[in-house]
């Protein structure tokens, strides 16, 4: 029986989580900056869902050393026990995103970096709907996609086999309003700037880093 996507993920995930730790601590990513802004635009206190956590670093240790009230959530196991060793302030849940639920408007802020693009993209509309349910109006979704229009994409990460799957910027971004999200910020950035060499995992990689908001009053409900 062929392995399912969730499974691939999480199979990778939880067998490299050493070696993914040593490099998210080196590795140069606008996540820092955007995890800066959508703080500076909340309340004191507030609280965020951060949807794959990975091993802690850097984006939980920020929200948690700004007083944040954080749920984390990984797909990896592996990966959530490293994060809790480092932030154990932090409300911790491992499993796939697609299964979690919360009260509705339960978060002034939602982050998943490097995350949503592992989904088959065919869950990717039901999953923002979900995300925009749980922030409150006004709420902030600072998040990464891929940018590229690939339905299945098979590759490796460490040897270890790996799925990612994704629409177009255009796509995205009429996907994201459909669902309601403001789009504040839309900008493609070359992993690392461009300065990567041919064996590293991100070589040659173009991300889509987007700022959308719940408006304080849905306009699909006038």
């Amino acid at each position: 029986m062929a392995e399912t996507p969730e499974l691939i993920v999480e199979h990778a995930y939880d067998h490299i989580a050493q070696w993914y730790l040593e490099w998210v601590e080196g590795d140069r990513s606008p996540r820092e900056r955007y995890t800066r802004k959508l703080l500076d635009s909340l309340p004191p206190s507030p609280n965020i869902l951060e949807l794959g956590c990975g091993p802690g670093v850097p984006v939980l240790s920020m929200l948690v050393d700004h007083g944040a009230q954080v749920t984390a959530n990984d797909i990896s196991a592996k990966q959530v026990k490293m994060a809790e060793a480092r932030c154990p302030r932090a409300k911790f849940i491992a499993g796939n995103m697609t299964t979690l639920t919360f009260e509705a408007e339960s978060f002034h802020g939602v982050l998943s970096f490097y995350t949503l693009f592992h989904l088959p993209r065919s869950q990717l509309k039901d999953m923002l709907v979900k995300i925009y349910s749980w922030l409150k109006p006004g709420g902030l979704f600072a998040f990464n996609l891929a940018g590229i229009d690939e339905e299945e994409i098979h590759g490796e990460m460490m040897g270890y086999g790996m799925f990612w799957s994704s629409y177009g910027v255009h796509e995205n971004c009429e996907m994201l309003e459909e669902v309601g999200f403001e789009l504040l910020e839309v900008e493609k950035v070359k992993a690392s700037d461009g300065n990567l060499n041919e064996d590293e995992p991100d070589y040659d990689s173009e991300f889509v880093w987007v700022m959308a908001r719940k408006p304080e009053v849905d306009k699909r409900k006038i």
